[in-house]
């Protein structure tokens, strides 16, 4: 028996996936590369925002289209969150499959495959409560060579009023330092270079059991964040560790010194600051302002200017349309991410999601002028993120090389190689890349591998758009 994976969403949905992808091959499964091949086709969905769910619905429907021998198994968000009312929704789909549970996954494929369900045609639907974090074998990642996801938490008790991650994954649940260290430990043996912590926030990783949280008053002691990577800290090995996903509210100043003093942390911060306007940023169910943010990015920044980086990267979202965004809380927040200098910045419309807070919230603001300030916003951020990436010209940076470029159909092999790869201050998936060639005058270019995996130190030539455009000097040695 034969199965096909098609992944859709976050990075916290990849590690899912990943998972779900290492049980089909203890039970027995083989994997195919070619979907028209299996008997099995798992759409791993994403139920975030409605472009989302319907990237989600589109897959399943593209696989009863090209797939009509194969049970079609929808896991995932979607099947979470929806349920039993997916099974008359969407009849393309032999069953649904949340992921409160992944190790509950031969369950469904038991029913999906059984004699009653081909005689009644009816499609098994099973959705385990949100308990724990689901742990267990990756034999396969779907990152780049060399990189992986590492999940700290699961689900989220910070209910921002947009957001429905606390309705799908549950309330906030972190895995023990222990754990987490173990699994660290065991990809660094593997080879992996980049370890890449996720969670939804990772500012609140090890909170949901302390009577007072790190960010109150009364707060005595180290936070769990930092008691982590002080623990990640005492491993041996050479690798790198990039934070993602921390609430600015929530933000542990005490991780800062940590981060500093060992250079396998990379000073890339993932902060989600979603407004620069104090009324709005109160119906989003938040605590901060422009003046709070301010003052967190500059200790941020301090905390790194002297260190082997030279400085911090950091990136963040923010949301237009929310509803009741006027025009004056708009400007705030263009002002806001003009003056803070973000390297990265994602910028989404607001998606209305059921069950939120912010859902019955009046004055909606027009789909059109929704999508009108996202493109403004997003040209202020090009600006500054190609005025913040021509610092690094001429600058000896590290670069994780993830696939090599093929030559042209009308060259003969003979010119430069090519490779896309990334240094620290370039998330995956989701921030710009390193394109990498030969150094010209460097007679040991040639001879340095540029094989997906490899790290190189390269030296930046210019800047194109959201990229940077290196040439590959000389592997990277122990120190670099």
């Amino acid at each position: 028996m034969r199965f096909f994976l098609d992944p859709h969403g976050c990075a916290k949905n990849q590690v899912d996936a990943e998972l779900l992808h290492g049980i089909l091959l203890s039970q027995g499964w083989e994997e195919t590369a070619h979907p028209e091949e299996a008997d099995l086709v798992l759409v791993n969905s994403c139920a975030f925002i409605e472009e989302a769910k319907t990237e989600s619905i589109e897959a399943v429907l593209a696989a009863r289209a090209s797939c009509p021998g194969a049970k079609i198994l929808l896991t995932g968000c979607l099947s979470q969150r929806y349920g039993a009312a997916l099974r008359e929704l969407l009849p393309e789909a032999d069953g649904f499959f949340g992921n409160g549970d992944l190790s509950r996954l031969p369950e469904v494929l038991a029913a999906l495959f059984s004699a009653d369900a081909r005689k009644t045609g009816s499609a098994p639907v099973l959705v385990p409560p949100q308990e724990g974090v689901c742990c267990g074998a990756r034999p396969k990642r779907f990152s780049f060579p060399r990189s992986a996801y590492v999940k700290l938490t699961e689900g989220c008790s910070n209910f921002c009023s947009f957001c429905a991650i606390p309705v799908i994954r549950g309330p906030l649940r972190s895995r023990t330092p222990e754990a987490v260290a173990a699994e660290c430990a065991a990809l660094v043996a593997e080879g992996v270079f980049e370890l890449n912590l996720v969670g939804q926030d990772l500012a609140a990783f090890g909170t949901e059991t302390l009577e007072v949280k790190p960010w109150e008053n009364g707060f005595t002691g180290v936070s769990p964040l930092c008691g982590l990577l002080t623990r990640l800290a005492a491993l041996p090995g050479d690798f790198r560790i990039r934070l993602l996903y921390l609430h600015p509210d929530h933000f542990p100043l005490d991780i800062l010194p940590v981060m500093a003093a060992d250079r396998r942390f990379l000073p890339y911060f993932d902060l989600p600051f979603q407004s620069g306007d104090e009324d709005l940023l109160r119906k989003m169910n938040r605590k901060g302002n422009a003046a709070r943010y301010s003052a967190l990015l500059d200790s941020i920044r301090r905390a790194f200017s002297s260190g082997p980086y030279g400085q911090a990267a950091v990136r963040t979202t923010f949301i237009t349309g929310f509803p009741g965004e006027t025009d004056g809380a708009f400007a705030h927040t263009q002002a806001f991410l003009s003056e803070s200098r973000f390297l990265w910045a994602g910028v989404f419309c607001y998606s209305r999601e059921e069950d939120t807070a912010a859902f019955p919230m009046k004055p909606a603001v027009p789909k059109k002028k929704a999508a009108e300030r996202r493109e403004q916003l997003l040209r202020i951020q090009e600006d500054i993120t190609a005025q913040e990436l021509a610092r690094f010209i001429g600058q000896e940076i590290t670069v994780l090389v993830e696939e090599p470029i093929p030559p042209a159909e009308d060259e003969d092999g003979g010119g430069p190689r090519l490779a896309i790869g990334r240094a620290w201050f370039q998330a995956p998936e989701v921030d710009g890349s390193v394109v990498l060639c030969d150094e010209p005058d460097s007679a040991d270019a040639a001879g340095i591998p540029l094989e997906p995996g490899s790290v190189v130190r390269a030296k930046v030539l210019r800047v194109c758009g959201a990229d940077l455009e290196a040439a590959v000097l000389h592997p990277r040695g122990e120190n670099c």
